[in-house]
């Protein structure tokens, strides 16, 4: 098994809501390998007009 820091940058759409974060999050995550750790780094809004914003997440990958 090889563990991969990797950074990870995520739309979070608007129909996201808050308490459904978590599992939206890790859905994706698990796409790149098992989940190990993550963390939210940082929170942007976005410009457009569907109220999307970017989360940068970093996160510890068993590939």
């Amino acid at each position: 098994m090889k563990l991969s820091s990797v950074d990870y940058n995520l739309d979070w759409p608007a129909s996201i809501k808050v308490k459904n974060l978590r599992e939206f999050i890790i859905a994706n995550l698990e796409k790149k390998g098992d989940l190990i750790r993550w963390s939210i780094v940082d929170i942007q809004n976005s410009t457009d007009s569907f109220g999307t914003k970017k989360l940068k997440i970093k996160a510890v990958l068993a590939i």
